[in-house]
């Protein structure tokens, strides 16, 4: 009885660990329920893992889909688009497989709202000049710096499933090799 009862609390420690073994979504620019205020043409999803080539994201607005152009980096899905979005609530949705082959899917609805002077004048100076401006520069700079910090925290927090996962692996071996070994 008291084996019975050990293994199933083995199981039932075991399901979770096991779990954490598909690739998530870590990271995104835009985030869920983000509200942008910047121009967006660009799209970046992070993962815990890598992805493989069958991964696809789509963007949606009003059941609509907009063309987007995927690129795939490792643990990056990256889509951009040529020219910035309008006002209005935006979905990506987003299907990957990841290195274990099983296939994940997900949704990030965000909405875009910039005022309208901003856009007057956006559309002014790009008629004019085809240069991005300081505040554009710093902006990009500042995305990139957020998404690496993203990133970072994504993969510290992988480690530390790892790591605990391994410490639940040894105390259940251990724990199987005394109550077996105790017997002979």
């Amino acid at each position: 009885m008291k084996k019975l009862l050990f293994l199933i609390i083995c199981t039932l420690v075991m399901i979770p660990t096991i779990a954490n073994a598909h690739t998530e979504l870590t990271t995104s620019n835009p985030a869920a329920g983000q509200i942008v205020t910047e121009d967006l043409t660009e799209f970046v999803l992070t993962f815990a893992g890598e992805i493989e080539s069958l991964s696809t994201m789509k963007l949606m607005n009003d059941g609509q889909e907009i063309p987007i152009n995927v690129e795939l980096q490792e643990k990056q899905m990256i889509g951009t688009i040529p020219t910035p979005l309008e006002n209005g609530s935006y979905v990506v949705d987003w299907s990957i497989a990841g290195e274990d082959g099983h296939p994940i899917s997900g949704e990030i609805p965000f909405s875009v709202q910039m005022e309208q002077k901003v856009e007057q004048e956006q559309k002014t100076e790009t008629k004019e000049t085809n240069t991005p401006d300081k505040e554009e520069s710093k902006a990009e700079n500042q995305t990139i710096s957020d998404n690496t910090n993203d990133q970072n925290n994504g993969q510290s927090t992988n480690s530390i499933k790892i790591i605990v996962s391994v410490v639940v692996v040894l105390i259940l071996g251990i724990g199987l090799f005394l109550l077996f070994g105790r017997k002979k």
